[in-house]
């Protein structure tokens, strides 16, 4: 579905924040415990973390080497961290020191991509191939025992990943970049399950494709395009309300906080170099977009 472009809010006037740069941005989400930006530096195995001001305090270089590839991060409900790595997840500390690693599959030709938490505490990520070869990649399921699930089967590019309430019954709202698509799953929340799905918003003749995504307080899906140089806001019938326009050509992820609780963090990428200079390529951009997030989940449950 699609809204008529001239009923749609289009926001200017945010900023790029200080700190590390990456190659590829991806992975972002807001980190109350701390009042920053957690990213990551996918193909450099980096941590990133970013402050709304430079005199916000914390450490000044804002990059953690973790492994050769970090493919997102999100917070534990009991302290530390979850990241996936290129063929696994592991846990860390609240230094961002490793406490575990979980391999989940052997291939050299497949990484990790994206993914998050649902409310169970239950961290799910997508493979890829490096070549992209089609439905190549799976949907994993972490459970806080620490087992490990597909829950999808012959995915391509597995992106952005949301849960939310649907006419019907709960949704898992998933990105295939490759599909230029981001489907609605019935999702069963009590085994974690991805049921039949339908398409949600079909991005067939829009410039860019959906790369990850967040959710915000009223149920509208912000997108990351990457290659379409913004971000665009969804309602929950999958109708356009929002646009932000970016002076790169690829973002990757979005996040919603900072002090005000409403401003849109936005990922960038150098990764898809389109030969134009863009100078501010693998930076983190800030928005007021005047909207809370949903709640952002984190993995593992606490303890009674």
């Amino acid at each position: 579905m699609a809204g008529s472009e001239s009923s749609v809010a289009v926001h200017r006037g945010g900023r790029w924040l200080e700190g590390p740069t990456a190659f590829h941005g991806e992975g972002a989400f807001w980190d109350e415990r701390i009042g920053a930006l957690r990213s990551v530096d996918m193909l450099s195995g980096d941590i990133l973390t970013h402050r709304e001001t430079a005199d916000d305090g914390g450490d000044a270089e804002g990059r953690h080497s973790v492994s050769d590839v970090v493919a997102l991060i999100r917070p534990r409900v009991t302290g530390g961290y979850v990241v996936a790595t290129e063929r696994g997840f592991a846990l860390l500390d609240d230094e961002l020191r490793t406490e575990r690693e979980i391999p989940v599959f052997e291939e050299t030709l497949l990484r990790m991509n994206e993914g998050a938490c649902d409310a169970a505490g239950r961290l799910c990520c997508g493979s890829l191939a490096y070549d992209y070869a089609p439905g190549a990649g799976k949907l994993y399921r972490l459970d806080p025992d620490l087992s490990v699930h597909v829950v999808l089967e012959q995915v391509t590019i597995p992106n952005g990943l949301v849960w939310t309430a649907g006419a019907g019954g709960p949704l898992a709202l998933h990105a295939d970049t490759a599909d230029d698509a981001v489907y609605a799953y019935d999702f069963d929340p009590i085994a974690g399950a991805f049921g039949p799905r339908e398409t949600f918003v079909d991005f067939a003749g829009v410039t860019g494709s959906p790369d990850g995504m967040t959710l915000d307080a009223e149920g509208g899906l912000w997108i990351a395009l990457w290659g379409g140089a913004a971000v665009r806001r969804y309602d929950a019938r999958g109708i356009l309300t929002d646009i932000v326009p970016l002076p790169v050509s690829h973002p990757t992820s979005c996040a919603i906080g900072g002090g005000s609780g409403t401003t849109l963090f936005v990922t960038t990428s150098r990764a898809g170099d389109t030969g134009a200079p863009e100078p501010f390529a693998g930076q983190v951009y800030a928005i007021d977009i005047g909207v809370a997030a949903a709640a952002v989940h984190g993995f593992g449950v606490r303890e009674p």
